[in-house]
């Protein structure tokens, strides 16, 4: 499991080729998701994955969200562009999804974190089948309950996340020891 950890690293779209992710290898990738710890077992975590022509709907879903979430004076007018382009170079994208528990039993950090833990999983499990991840949290995508197109009141976008085969060259990743960030107290 530590190679699996080591191994992952940050694929941005602009590296992925178009090259398809087959429909079972996205299955497994999501099951692996599916095991992240929760508390009370909320299930916190929601998916919608975009394939295909599938991803021009994605498209129009941030065009939207950013529109309603910027008024037109402060718009930036290469913000939609850019996030189009990233959405076409990937052959798998997904948009991640805090579906909060209605009950609130919980604090809602915990099940942020616990979103988080389903998509490291999956993002630890690429390396297997020979892809890349990345994973966006842009402002104007990650706001209010129930901002994202057919999203539930208890619905909050936490981010998309690309992936897909690639070719990129290595990159540095550099980790300050862990040693660093650790203290032990013994008495």
């Amino acid at each position: 499991m530590l190679e699996a950890i080591q191994n992952r690293k940050s694929v941005f779209p602009q590296f992925m080729t178009d090259q398809a992710v087959g429909k079972e290898t996205i299955s497994a990738l999501f099951e692996a998701a599916n095991m992240a710890p929760n508390h009370k077992k909320t299930e916190p975590w929601r998916f919608r994955v975009y394939t295909g022509a599938g991803r021009a709907k994605l498209s129009q879903n941030i065009k939207e969200v950013y529109e309603s979430a910027r008024a037109p004076e402060v718009r930036n007018s290469n913000v939609v562009p850019k996030f189009d382009k990233k959405v076409h170079q990937a052959p798998v994208v997904v948009t991640v999804f805090l579906h909060r528990d209605p009950e609130k039993s919980i604090p809602e950090w915990e099940e942020i974190a616990a979103v988080a833990c389903a998509v490291e999983n999956l993002w630890i499990s690429l390396d297997q089948y020979g892809l890349g991840g990345y994973w966006s949290s842009p402002g104007f995508l990650c706001g209010d309950y129930g901002q994202w197109p057919d999203a539930a009141d208890n619905e909050r976008c936490l981010g998309v996340f690309y992936f897909g085969h690639y070719e990129m060259p290595e990159l540095p990743r550099q980790r300050g020891n862990w040693e660093d960030k650790v203290s032990w107290i013994t008495e």
